[in-house]
């Protein structure tokens, strides 16, 4: 089931099915998505990996750019040999679909971009990252993360320990260098908006209706530039909307599957 391709973990549970890849959240790794792959595993070929420095991926130095992650992302379908993949991504894995398919869109069947938004990042929210590297490297790793999973989740379902507990596991398993990396990769990510325009893909764009991190508008914009898409808000959550209301998203996710596979 694991396998490694070009030195990132990659989660693929077979041949013979249509293909559902996901690409997952920050500062998460592919364990954020088991809901889905339960859910999924015997109707899909689903394909989850650790974007590299993340979870099981390795990396040498941790210095990425998004072209890079937009790269890998590319680099393992056409390894796998899929053909017209269903590409589901989450925050940082929207970003990397959205420029993946950009560069590439006769690799992909559909898109599925849940709590992000098209746009790169404010001179506000570059600065932030900087002082989040900074804090990291200067042992306040705990800080950030705590601080972190009550920006990712509602107010309510922050108070759900199970949940909260989960959390911090699958961030824990992420080093110090590979948050800085990923950071630095949402950093140069480029707007696409304008870009996606052009695509006549069918999408499925999903949000958290307590989602502060990408509000509702932002999924608004991204319906409104693909002209062949679907907007959804899911109830009872924040930023993580696969995981605080797993059934809503999984709902949504099969039916807008059923249609366009």
């Amino acid at each position: 089931m694991l396998k490694t391709i070009n030195g990132i973990s990659v989660y693929d549970n077979g041949i013979g099915k249509p293909p559902l890849l996901f690409v997952h959240a920050f500062p998460l790794n592919s364990g954020m998505w088991e809901p889905q792959i339960k859910y999924f595993g015997n109707d899909y070929r689903v394909i989850a990996y650790d974007v590299r420095g993340l979870g099981k991926s390795s990396s040498e130095d941790n210095l990425f750019f998004m072209e890079n992650y937009a790269d890998d992302l590319v680099y393992i379908i056409t390894a796998l040999n899929l053909e017209y993949v269903n590409a589901v991504g989450l925050s940082m894995g929207g970003y990397i679909i959205q420029r993946a398919v950009v560069k590439n869109p006769s690799l992909f069947r559909t898109l599925v971009l849940a709590d992000t938004k098209g746009e790169k990042d404010t001179d506000e929210a570059l600065l932030a990252r900087s002082e989040i590297v900074k804090s990291i490297r200067n042992g306040g790793r705990n800080n950030f993360v705590s601080g972190f999973i009550k920006k990712l989740i509602s107010g309510d379902n922050y108070k759900k320990s199970g949940l909260v507990d989960t959390l911090e596991k699958i961030i824990s398993e992420n080093s110090d260098k590979g948050i800085c990396g990923a950071l630095n990769v949402l950093a140069t990510r480029t707007t696409t908006l304008n870009q996606l325009e052009s695509l006549d893909l069918p999408a499925l764009i999903l949000v958290g209706e307590e989602d502060i991190l990408t509000p509702p508008d932002c999924s608004k914009d991204l319906a409104k530039n693909l002209k062949n898409s679907e907007m959804h808000i899911i109830k009872n959550s924040g930023h993580l909307s696969n995981m605080e209301n797993p059934d809503e998203f999984n709902s949504l996710l099969e039916k807008f599957l059923n249609k366009h596979n």
